[in-house]
């Protein structure tokens, strides 16, 4: 085997790794970052198409059954693909509690990360969404709601020059939006950290001598590389960092039995419906492909934010039967007449919020990965809750609710409760004590110094909003303290 030595091996690319390449790199250390999909390069690879085939080449899921959970392969992890919007989770994220104990560390909350929260938005140029930039289906959504007697904000974004084209989520080709991988990364590059696309890791240990082994595979090498690192960072995501926990576990010696548990998926509910009469047109494809604005009104009542959803045709025709009656064919004249109307009369709903951490992952049979989700009390009640809320959202405001069936790669309907989402988080939760959890609230992992989680797999709840500035901003946090700790004198800190 190749060894190479290094201050620190960071693995992955997306939004928790971002922060410590860069404030590591330009701290002086020598940095390594190893990304398991290939290299991208947004004006080069991205395309504004809905072809499966192209947007495999990066998108990755597991799970089939009860719980899908969907994530990125690529330089920059989701950064890439995602809709721009950069939200700060609310208070009240940070203070739920979940059997009996609270999901965060003690000494974090809203106002510990606000400072974070600011460095990361400075970083990636994040900025409200102009009134005129707002699109149709989101002015119907504001409309709906302020009838109703509700507030409306405009979102928060991370772009530079956007022209609202609408293929946020198959990546931007006028490297507009600004996520990782065209803000983090670059300054990453020009500071020395060392990046490595195609690498995947298959092994991670202790090193005799202290720090860590990483075993590397690449497409160009016939051998596995054997990498040592004082530091190693696991920012693999909430799938990627759990599997390679789960499969380096007798390796490290990691008696936590909370690798791969506990996943939070923000408890996204859906619903849409034809438009009352007196509302004006909506638009479902142009503009952004988040709908602009969003209601935090429905927080404390049933701990959820609302939204409009611009769903892509693609999205509409893989996963969701749409009738304007149950007993409706999804086929024929009566599918068609609802089609025709789709476009500017249907209002899609999307509500986030406080889900149970009941999501798992495991290792099944020839070590494939597996997806389930214990089922609860809670959980079931959660979902019903929010499925009457926009039902009743709806039929308040005049409008005519659609019946939804969601369906699974094969076009049949899920049986019972079904979650999908590429929001998941918490498969390697923080907590004060490792009987809650897998790393402390500095995201070292328990009993194994030098050992650090960024990324969202960390992050122990759902939020309500997408997680991405918040797994950026506590990734932030993690790297200043490992700076601190170590004594090396970083970047100047909020």
């Amino acid at each position: 085997m190749n060894r190479g030595r290094y201050d620190a091996i960071i693995v992955g690319s997306g939004f928790g790794a971002a922060p410590p390449a860069l404030r590591l790199a330009r701290a002086g250390l020598r940095v390594l970052v190893l990304e398991k999909g290939p290299e991208i390069v947004p004006a080069r690879d991205f395309r504004q198409t809905q072809d499966p085939h192209y947007l495999l080449r990066w998108f990755r899921s597991v799970g089939k059954g009860d719980l899908g959970l969907t994530y990125i392969e690529g330089l920059g992890g989701g950064s890439g693909f995602y809709e721009m919007v950069t939200l700060r989770a609310p208070s009240q994220a940070f203070e739920q509690a979940w059997r009996g104990r609270r999901l965060w560390p003690e000494r974090i909350d809203r106002d510990i990360m606000n400072p974070w929260y600011s460095l990361a938005e400075r970083e990636m140029h994040t900025k409200q969404i102009r009134p005129e930039a707002v699109p149709a289906s989101g002015r119907v959504f504001a409309r709906l709601l302020r009838d109703l007697g509700h507030d409306c904000e405009r979102a928060r974004y991370a772009e530079s020059g956007c022209v609202n084209s609408g293929f946020c989520v198959t990546g931007c080709i006028y490297n507009a939006k600004m996520g990782p991988l065209t803000t983090y990364i670059p300054k990453a590059r020009e500071a020395g950290a060392e990046y490595r696309c195609e690498a995947e890791v298959t092994g991670i240990s202790h090193a005799p001598g202290g720090g860590y082994d990483v075993d590397v595979r690449t497409s160009t090498a016939a051998r596995l590389s054997r990498l040592h690192a004082s530091i190693l960072i696991l920012a693999a995501g909430t799938v990627g960092t759990a599997r390679l926990l789960l499969g380096a576990r007798r390796h490290l010696g990691l008696a936590s039995g909370h690798v791969g548990r506990n996943i939070a998926w923000n408890g996204g509910v859906k619903a849409a419906a034809l438009l009352a009469p007196d509302l004006p047109d909506g638009d479902m494809f142009v503009g952004r492909t988040h709908a602009g604005v969003i209601c935090y009104d429905f927080l404390r009542s049933h701990g959820v934010s609302v939204s409009a959803v611009k769903a892509m045709p693609l999205m509409i025709m893989h996963s969701v039967r749409l009738r304007q009656n149950p007993d409706d064919p999804f086929w024929g004249q009566t599918h068609v007449d609802l089609m025709r109307q789709f476009r500017s009369r249907v209002l899609a709903l999307y509500a986030m919020g406080f889900a149970p951490p009941a999501g798992r992952l495991g290792i099944g049979r020839g070590g494939k990965l597996t997806a389930s989700l214990d089922a609860s009390l809670e959980l079931t009640d959660y979902y019903s809750r929010t499925k009457d809320l926009l039902r009743d959202l709806f039929e308040r405001s005049g409008c005519r609710p659609l019946h939804l069936e969601f369906v699974n790669g094969e076009g049949m309907p899920h049986s019972g409760l079904h979650a999908g989402t590429a929001h998941q988080v918490g498969s390697c939760r923080m907590a004060d004590q490792p009987e809650d959890g897998v790393c402390d609230m500095n995201g070292q992992v328990f009993g194994h110094p030098g050992l650090y989680i960024t990324d969202g797999s960390a992050v122990p709840s759902s939020l309500a909003v997408n997680p991405c500035l918040t797994i950026t901003a506590n990734a932030e946090r993690v790297t200043a303290g490992i700076l601190e700790r170590a004594g090396i004198r970083g970047e100047a800190t909020p």
